[in-house]
């Protein structure tokens, strides 16, 4: 039985709509440290599963108004740290985390050493994001390297169908695989939306006060690389001031046609 077609049949089976591999060679140039093989000597693949976030619980600024039970001064905050938190990221992640261990178990079984990380720093481990800003091995590059998505104007990867509203994981392998192609085409609006730009309240997408022109050139080439970066500290000031956890996915018009 061919292994990506083994590792694809279960992707699909457990919950995640997206899967791609990328060769160790598309990881050249990554930072000291962060390299596959800095993980696993052997490395020769990263595999890459995705799963979308349920669109719904974006778009909650009009949700619970006038409750009788939640006072309106609190109604964002539960909103977005609760029901957003809960709906749109620990339980994504738990779903991600089940099916790498499957795919991670299922290559063990074929003598392919392999490992995985969890989604992004869960609840215990916040401490060290705060302090770090960036997970030991980063799934925004292996999506874009395993072509699955671009990097859009907002730092985040956007794929063709569902936007950036997808939350990935990654499996580091020695398994021989099948790579899967790079995106051809751009998805990012660039220039001529950036919408995530203008629609963060706390200014945390770096260069957002900048002409956008000096962000993205429009020269129609897949960006692999980032184009923009995220200030973190001030993306969670953002979060606790305006409760806008998530509005940068909410407002990207890419893949928004899935719903009409």
């Amino acid at each position: 039985m061919d292994i990506n077609w083994a590792l694809e049949k279960v992707t699909f089976s457990e919950g995640a709509t997206l899967f791609g591999v990328a060769p160790v060679e598309r990881f050249a140039g990554a930072p000291s440290g962060h390299h596959p093989r800095d993980f696993l000597e052997k490395a020769r693949n990263v595999v890459v599963i995705g799963v979308p976030i349920p669109e719904g619980v974006l778009y909650r600024e009009n949700m619970m108004k006038g409750s009788p039970i939640v006072p309106e001064e609190e109604r964002l905050e539960l909103l977005q740290n609760y029901f957003y938190h809960s709906s749109a990221f620990e339980i994504v992640n738990t779903r991600l985390e089940q099916i790498s261990l499957r795919l991670s178990l299922l290559l063990q079984e074929k003598g392919c050493r392999t490992l995985f990380f969890t989604p992004t720093f869960g609840k215990p481990y916040n401490k060290y994001y705060e302090k770090y800003s960036f997970a030991p091995f980063s799934h925004r590059h292996a999506a874009v390297r395993a072509g699955l998505g671009e990097f859009g104007l907002n730092n985040l990867v956007v794929n063709p169908k569902y936007g950036p509203r997808v939350r990935y994981n990654s499996i580091i392998t020695e398994a021989e695989l099948s790579a899967t192609p790079l995106l051809e085409e751009e998805t990012c609006l660039g220039s001529s939306c950036a919408k995530c730009l203008e629609g963060c309240p706390g200014k945390a997408i770096a260069g957002a006060n900048i002409p956008l022109k000096t962000h993205k050139p429009d020269n129609n080439i897949v960006r692999l690389d980032p184009v923009s970066s995220t200030n973190h500290h001030l993306c969670i000031k953002s979060q606790e001031n305006f409760f806008c956890q998530g509005r940068c996915l909410a407002v990207c018009p890419v893949g928004m046609e899935v719903l009409d």
